[in-house]
Formats: C-alpha cells, sequence, structure tokens
C-alpha cells in the first residue's frame, strides 16, 4: 500500500506543527507550569497547576456564575483546567467550547491570543486522534487482509503439492 507511506509526510508534519505549538504555549505563558496559581494584579487569579482540578474548575465556575471577578478570567482558567494533560477528567470540547466563549464574549481579552493558541492547539490534537483511530481501522482492516492472503496462499500451494503428487504417480504409471 504505497498510499499508506505517502500519507506518512503530512501526519509527521502535523505532528510537528503541533510540537511547535506546544512550545509556543510554554513560551507564551499560557501553559501550565508546577508553580501552582499566580495571580494577574487586579485581574483575578490564573491557574497554573491546580493540586486539585476538581475544586478548581468549580471556584472558576461559581465565579462566572456569580459574576465574581472578570469572567474573561475565570472561562480562560475553565479552559486550561479542562485541557490540562494532568486533570483526569479531560475534557477537550468543553476546553474549546470556554476558550471560544471567551474569544466571542471578549474579543478584547488579554487571553484572547492565548486562547486562540489553545484552540488551535486542541483542534490539532482533535484531528489527530481522529486520524490515529482512522488507521488504527485501516491497520486492522489490513491484517484481516493479510490473514485471508495468508491463507490462500497456504491453500494454493498445498493443491501445488497435491498436483505434483498426482502428476508423478500418472507418469510412474
Amino acid at each position: 500500500m504505497l498510499l499508506a507511506s505517502t500519507d506518512a509526510l503530512p501526519r509527521l508534519r502535523a505532528i510537528g506543527t503541533l510540537a511547535l505549538a506546544g512550545l509556543c504555549l510554554i513560551a507564551s505563558g499560557c501553559a501550565t507550569s508546577e508553580l501552582g496559581p499566580a495571580t494577574d494584579g487586579a485581574r483575578g487569579l490564573i491557574v497554573q497547576t491546580p493540586t486539585n482540578f476538581e475544586t478548581a474548575l468549580k471556584q472558576n465556575q461559581a465565579a462566572l456564575a456569580a459574576r465574581q471577578g472578570p469572567p474573561d478570567v475565570a472561562l480562560y482558567n475553565i479552559g486550561v483546567i479542562l485541557a490540562h494533560q494532568s486533570n483526569p477528567k479531560r475534557d477537550p470540547a468543553k476546553a474549546l467550547y470556554s476558550f471560544r466563549t471567551l474569544l466571542s464574549d471578549h474579543p478584547r481579552s488579554a487571553y484572547a491570543e492565548q486562547s486562540k493558541t489553545w484552540i488551535q492547539v486542541l483542534d490539532q490534537q482533535q484531528k489527530l486522534a481522529e486520524e490515529k483511530r482512522a488507521l488504527a481501522r485501516e491497520k486492522e482492516m489490513l491484517l484481516q487482509e493479510r490473514q485471508k492472503l495468508t491463507y490462500a496462499n497456504e491453500k494454493s500451494q498445498q493443491l501445488d503439492i497435491e498436483i505434483e503428487k498426482r502428476r508423478r504417480q500418472l507418469l510412474g504409471k
């Protein structure tokens, strides 16, 4: 299957792009660190690495619902918490929703550019996950086809041996 091998280059480029985007997140400061919460002056608390994701999420959701503090900060925090790799209840779809809500409701937010970067990274991760599932299905189909071909080849070889035996028997008589 030459087609499968020629598709590998775009996939590698996509993985490279994702890695570059991750580095950009780290460099721009919107990725998490091991420092815990950080403040953004009067703007509110920015989540770095929560010790309890569920509590941090509930606090930010409550702050957003009660309109305590800047809503863009709460939306950004919710997105980061839901997108965080260490979060056992990670939910990229909800994280995307939070970042997109931030952009639509607060387009001039200080977190707009970081949210755009998160959206790009999460979208790319979703595409790669879908592609990985498609490749796994294709691999399974190819393995099944290989098994069928191996079986057909073995049967063909057995037939060839049987034909050769009968030919020798006929020639020997």
